[in-house]
């Protein structure tokens, strides 16, 4: 047996039951959670999301940021400033709790998606977006490749997500820019 493994993850396990702070979990899809560890077993973590206990793969967290700090606040608030984007030129914003990146050239969401899920249902959904100069999305079509579900009720939501978007008023863009959105459920 490896003990110079066992015993940090015990510590580990020590100090998780004994914190109450909030937490930020991030996993590997890319969502951010804000709530409380609060213990570790069996290569899953329970975790205390908006009053829900839920139970996270290992497997799936990407992080765990145990410090109440900015990182904690950012989750609530605009993620374009305090998160890595994964692609070149990509931007993120949360819209409530979900996490939504997106990538149009040269310009950003001035009004949040609304985006909501009235299931327990998760998964990843691009949507290929076009917006006019004046920032209105419009078309939208959700399942491009890089998405995770075909969950046509996800599907259904990250479309009305992506057209209640609005982005910046640019007079002098094209009447027409392609580019992308990425809803998180």
């Amino acid at each position: 047996m490896n003990f110079k493994k066992i015993i940090p993850a015990i510590a580990l396990l020590a100090s998780m039951s004994t914190v109450s702070a909030q937490h930020v979990v991030t996993m590997k899809s890319g969502e951010k959670m804000n709530g409380t560890v609060q213990s570790l077993n069996n290569g899953s973590v329970d975790f205390l999301y908006k009053g829900n206990k839920m139970k996270l793969s290992v497997s799936e967290i990407y992080s765990i940021n145990f410090a109440e700090s900015e990182a904690a606040k950012a989750v609530s608030g605009d993620m374009s400033s305090s998160a890595a984007p994964h692609e070149i030129g990509e931007k993120q914003i949360t819209a409530g709790s979900y996490l939504v990146r997106y990538k149009v050239a040269d310009r950003k969401i001035a009004k949040a998606p609304r985006i909501d899920n009235l299931t327990q249902d998760k998964g990843t959904v691009v949507v290929d977006i076009s917006i006019d100069k004046y920032g209105h999305v419009i078309k939208a079509t959700p399942g491009a490749p890089g998405s995770t579900t075909n969950n046509e009720y996800l599907k259904t939501k990250a479309k009305q997500g992506a057209e209640s978007a609005l982005f910046d008023n640019v007079p002098t863009a094209p009447l027409e820019q392609k580019g992308y959105m990425i809803i998180v459920f």
